[in-house]
């Protein structure tokens, strides 16, 4: 087994699945800024898919922190899982706290729920055997739990804020959601068992990691509107992508900083509190529409953000009919022209939630708020800390 220097065990271990992710990349840095006590965490392993080096993850230099890179939850079997943690992590057998960010898209909705729970299985179960100090994992979902994807078939249209006791969507569409097998898979493997878990549920995630991903709004809009304002100037106004109808619906959005530090809180809270319960997440209880949102984000790069117009080329559109200038500038700059180009093709850029999603779907946030979290971020403040992670990963004009 590979030999590891002593760390003092003063606290507890964390281990992060999917730390390459949006949410798990900041868990591992709010885990690592001491959130929400130095001394809390004595250990912090960040394991994920993707293979990539240390200096890659910016987060701050710390000895607590192991990265285990290039991890297949789905090669192999459980045997050959451990033997690969406990050769890899230091003092394994004392993780006590999962936070599974994890996951794996596929086309076939069958099939993404096989593969997401069995990886989910393989970690939980595995950990189970090597690891004695288990106590608590933190699955993160989504407003998919609320059907926001079924769009015209939504089915708590006019029931907002959406709370955590509302039923699951309708049966036809509920066996291809991924996110129940998962919850349903941790009720099963925690039953009689000195662990715990709960769920923890954000909407549209404001922020982003440095490997990039294949769906963030934060990154695509900030890549956009940088160029927007080269091209055009600053002042400039810059019209809403969305239409008419979703620049007056409400929602509420979700930081990744805030999504982290909920998840680290709720784990540390009394089992009988937050036991086998979902919880919403958001920046605020305080509904926002894109008529101030899209202001907030405009004024950031320096432009005015105006309501919706037809007239207006996509973002996507827009940014293929300059190419050449994106080209150019990140050749002055220095920027990752491959990365950008991801960024403004991917699903994010499609703006579904822009376009599509002709309801208000804000949080009830009062049973995050019966186990004490009550910190807020506001809309310029969440979206500029984002934009400001885009700009270091540098991808902004």
């Amino acid at each position: 087994m590979q030999e590891h220097p002593p760390i003092p065990n003063q606290g507890h271990h964390a281990i992060v699945f999917g730390c390459s992710g949006i949410n798990g990349w900041a868990l591992v840095n709010q885990l690592l800024s001491d959130y929400p006590a130095p001394g809390t965490f004595s250990r912090v392993t960040a394991v994920a898919n993707r293979a990539f080096r240390r200096e890659e993850a910016q987060w701050p230099s710390d000895d607590r922190l192991q990265i285990v890179s290039g991890v297949d939850l789905l090669a192999g079997d459980d045997p050959a899982l451990a033997a690969t943690l406990q050769t890899e992590i230091p003092s394994v057998e004392t993780i006590s706290h999962v936070y599974y960010a994890a996951y794996r898209a596929n086309d076939d909705p069958a099939e993404e729920c096989r593969v997401n729970k069995e990886m989910l299985r393989a970690a939980v179960q595995t950990l189970e055997r090597i690891s004695p100090n288990l106590a608590f994992v933190t699955l993160i979902t989504g407003t998919k739990a609320y059907g926001v994807y079924l769009l015209d078939k939504f089915p708590f249209r006019g029931q907002t804020p959406l709370s955590e006791d509302l039923p699951r969507v309708p049966a036809e569409y509920a066996k291809d959601l991924f996110y129940y097998h998962e919850v349903d898979l941790l009720k099963e493997l925690s039953a009689g068992k000195p662990w715990s878990w709960c769920e923890v549920r954000p909407d549209v995630i404001v922020g982003v990691a440095p490997f990039g991903n294949a769906n963030c709004m934060a990154q695509t809009m900030g890549i956009y509107l940088s160029l927007y304002r080269h091209i055009h100037g600053v002042n400039a106004r810059v019209p809403f992508p969305g239409n008419t109808t979703t620049w007056t619906l409400t929602s509420t959005d979700s930081n990744q900083d805030i999504i982290a530090r909920f998840c680290i809180h709720v784990s540390l809270q009394a089992p009988e509190m937050v036991a086998g319960r979902a919880f919403n997440i958001a920046d605020s209880a305080r509904p926002v529409a894109w008529s101030e949102r899209w202001p907030a984000l405009a004024r950031y790069f320096g432009l005015e953000g105006t309501g919706p117009d037809a007239a207006a080329l996509h973002p996507t559109a827009f940014m293929e009919q300059h190419w050449d200038t994106v080209r150019q500038l990140c050749r002055e700059k220095g920027l990752r022209e491959e990365v950008i180009d991801r960024s403004v093709h991917n699903t994010g850029a499609r703006m579904g939630s822009l376009r599509l999603m002709d309801f208000d779907r804000e949080f009830d946030l009062r049973r995050a708020r019966s186990v004490g979290f009550a910190e807020e971020l506001g809309v310029e403040e969440s979206w500029g800390r984002a934009f400001e992670r885009v700009r270091k990963c540098g991808l902004l004009f």
